[in-house]
């Protein structure tokens, strides 16, 4: 069969997979079928055989092949099984019983993770069930110590239903276990073993190299070789370095993939050079799939163990396999296997630097062969993986890493002798720890080197810069304009000024809009009154929350936003959970320029040693923070906050407990200053005298999402929502309605509360 055929073909299965994503939740999902039966026949009707050398029949295959792809990534959409433990959720205070699936973790808020394989429940009631499904699970970090796959433990704790995000920024974490198979998650208290850990596993091998490596280099250095041999979701590095890697655009090299697998596949070759090519397949073969085993079955390995094997046929059929076919052809094996990881970041970022580099970093060490061929190949290989990856990363996560090339360049020498050595030394260990220990301990200073190369480009002006997200017609566009660079020799002989108007075009929409922008949102923050104000380039944050508002939904919001500076921050009070989040956004570092509060907190000093200009949030005395914005504090114990917000004024009261609420009203002198359009407080019931003091046309709560730990949900009572309605007043609620946005007089809430959604 031609090649080309397969190409076609493979293509088409991948289109098929990702037309289809976009028809997601929609009621046409038979769009997309159509769309790639169409494109089946345009190709068979408008591109001449002579120009492709192809038959039409080859275009009208790709395009069934397109079409049954779109049916077949739904027909693979995991289900709720038929007694799947999600459909008892929430329930509180159950103890589960099953098997891990995997080796424990750590989470991003410091306690144990992993998946169980759940067989029975034990209701509060002492009533016990048979349960099947898997279940996400995390716990206290101590009591993970030693859990092997496989082994069969009890936990007692909260079942709940993960939930999709509440905010612009939030990560989708109900799709993503959604794709796994996983409809529910356990926040375990305590957690019993009810067998031994099995003697032997991939689990094992994996614990003898981690040791070897700790045990001669030492921590962090050694967690950081294992991770560069057998990748970061298989080894528990420390968050802080892990991050930083992340941030500073080094993630390839602590994901598994092709690096390695060049490595391996290179190094057996060359032991089994002298035999036949039959030995040579089988040795490959099964060096690749022990290195697939021992790292896990992720996108990014799957994809370059598919290309190794594609190598290794190559080899025994005598035909060498062209690179960007044999990665199509990965792709659509790799689909087949799972479609869902189509819609995984790591797959397409993968694959986007994988062709980046088969099909540019050649021609671009071509334009810089003025160097040192060295030093030419160091460079071309980042700047084409940077290029090629930049649409899809500024559309999803709406940042960039300034100085990635330049630590790509500076860590692949060490990252190249890391892997090496650090395969080796692992092998070693596995027969007898202290051997291999001793080669580790020579790469101490090597990865200390890499370790300090990392906080040091972390640390330098505008490291890490939030560009915003771009929108799918920036993706599309910038990516055609990289095809054409490649495909089209007319655009190819112009790529300086076409690569120009790439950038122009990824960068200079978002900063137009962000110009002129003027937009109020009031972040679900659980019963926290956190508000972010966008203004004409000036940006105004009402309370960071605590310290995992700040961390996980307000850091990622700068980044999708755009913003790189807080013109002004405002605290209301000193509690926890209003005010911890600030040292946090201090320290990604976000520079705070100003800094207001009503009540002295223990950041101030701080902040002023960091050139913030501080000052106090007086009694009323405006303080303009924007250009058509300005704060009030109009009365102390209940804080009450008067916000201007262009024409639209707003009233927040923090403390709205029915006692404080008559106490307002008791103050005669501040009656008048009540009145406001926009009605903010935290959820708590309402007295009918406050609604006609303030006379809104809108109110909103801030309550709170499901909690993991007790399942409550704070939410307006009924009483209090047939108060405003009586009284025509529009309300929302942040742990149903998510994030509002006030914008040109008009609000709107992140979620449609007509939605219906898919189980994922």
């Amino acid at each position: 069969m031609n090649v080309l055929f397969l190409f076609i073909w493979s293509l088409a299965f991948i289109g098929g997979c990702g037309v289809r994503t976009f028809f997601e939740g929609t009621s046409f999902p038979w769009l997309a079928a159509v769309i790639m039966l169409g494109l089946g026949a345009i190709g068979a009707g408008l591109i001449p055989f002579r120009l492709m050398m192809v038959n039409r029949w080859v275009w009208l295959m790709a395009g069934l092949i397109g079409a049954f792809a779109t049916f077949y990534i739904q027909f693979r959409v995991p289900q709720p099984l038929p007694n799947d433990i999600s459909k008892l959720a929430p329930l509180n205070q159950v103890t589960i019983r099953g098997e891990l699936l995997d080796s424990p973790m750590t989470s991003g808020s410091g306690r144990g993770k992993f998946t169980l394989a759940a067989r029975e429940i034990k209701l509060s009631s002492g009533e016990q069930k048979s349960v099947e499904g898997k279940l996400y699970v995390t716990t206290p970090l101590t009591q993970v110590t030693g859990l092997r796959p496989s082994q069969s433990i009890a936990i007692t704790g909260n079942l709940y239903l993960p939930q999709p995000p509440n905010n612009p920024s939030g990560f989708d974490f109900k799709a993503f276990l959604g794709r796994s198979g996983i409809f529910a998650g356990l926040s375990g208290k305590s957690l019993k073993v009810l067998s031994d850990p099995p003697i032997f596993g991939d689990w094992w091998i994996r614990n003898r190299i981690v040791r070897t490596h700790v045990t001669g280099a030492g921590m962090p250095e050694g967690a950081l070789l294992s991770s560069l041999v057998l990748g970061n979701r298989t080894i528990d590095l420390p968050s802080d370095i892990k991050q930083t890697f992340i941030e500073v655009g080094l993630a390839a090299a602590l994901a598994a993939s092709g690096f390695q697998v060049s490595i391996i596949l290179g190094t057996v070759l060359a032991i089994t050079s002298d035999n036949s090519n039959r030995l040579k397949f089988i040795a490959g073969t099964i060096s690749l799939v022990g290195f697939l085993l021992l790292t896990g079955v992720s996108p990014s390995v799957l994809r370059a163990v598919v290309m190794g094997m594609g190598t290794l046929t190559g080899l025994v059929i005598g035909r060498q396999i062209r690179p960007v076919v044999g990665l199509t052809l990965a792709a659509m094996i790799l689909l087949i296997i799972q479609p869902l990881w189509i819609k995984d970041l790591g797959f397409q970022l993968s694959f986007l630097a994988t062709l980046g580099l088969v099909v540019s970093a050649g021609a671009i060490a071509k334009k810089l062969e003025w160097l040192p061929p060295l030093l030419a190949t160091l460079l071309a290989v980042p700047i084409a993986a940077y290029f090629w990856t930049l649409p899809l990363q500024l559309y999803a996560f709406g940042k960039i890493s300034a100085y990635s090339i330049l630590a790509n360049v500076l860590t692949t020498p060490l990252v190249s002798l890391g892997t090496i050595v650090g395969i080796v030394s692992g092998l070693l260990g596995i027969f007898f720890v202290p051997l291999g220990a001793v080669i580790s301990w020579l790469l101490t200073a090597p990865m200390s080197l890499m370790i300090a190369i990392a906080n040091g480009i972390r640390s330098l002006p505008g490291a890490i810069t939030n560009a915003g997200s771009i929108a799918l017609w920036q993706v599309l566009l910038g990516y055609g304009i990289i095809l054409g660079i490649w495909l089209v020799p007319r655009v190819k002989k112009l790529w300086l000024p076409f690569s120009v108007i790439f950038l122009m075009i990824l960068f200079i929409p978002g900063a137009i809009t962000r110009s002129s922008l003027f937009q109020a949102l009031v972040i679900s923050s659980d019963r926290t009154p956190v508000m972010l104000i966008q203004d004409q380039g000036k940006v105004a944050l009402i309370n960071s929350g605590d310290q995992q508002i700040a961390n996980f939904t307000l850091v990622p919001l700068f980044q999708k936003v755009g913003i790189n500076q807080i013109d002004w921050a405002i605290a209301t009070g000193s509690e926890r959970n209003i005010s911890a989040g600030w040292q946090v956004i201090k320290d990604k570092p976000i520079p705070i320029k100003n800094f207001a509060s009503s009540v002295p907190i223990s950041l101030t000093d701080s902040l002023a040693d960091s050139g913030a200009s501080v000052t106090a949030l007086k009694l009323n005395q405006p303080l303009e923070f924007t250009n058509q914005s300005q704060i009030e504090l109009i009365n102390q114990s209940p804080n009450l906050i008067r916000i201007q917000t262009a024409d639209t004024s707003w009233l927040l009261m923090t403390d709205a407990k029915p006692t404080s609420q008559k106490q307002l009203l008791n103050q005669a002198q501040l009656l008048p200053k009540l009145k406001a359009k926009i009605f903010w407080w935290t959820g708590e019931d309402l007295i009918p005298e406050l609604l006609e003091a303030v006379q809104p046309t809108t109110a909103i709560a801030s309550t709170s999402s499901q909690n993991k730990a007790n399942q409550n949900k704070v939410t307006i009572s009924a009483d209090t929502i047939s108060k405003l309605k009586a009284a025509n007043i529009d309300f929302y609620q942040t742990n149903t309605d998510g994030a509002i946005s006030w914008t040109n007089n008009q609000v709107q809430a992140l979620k449609d509360r007509d939605d219906t959604e898919s189980p994922i």
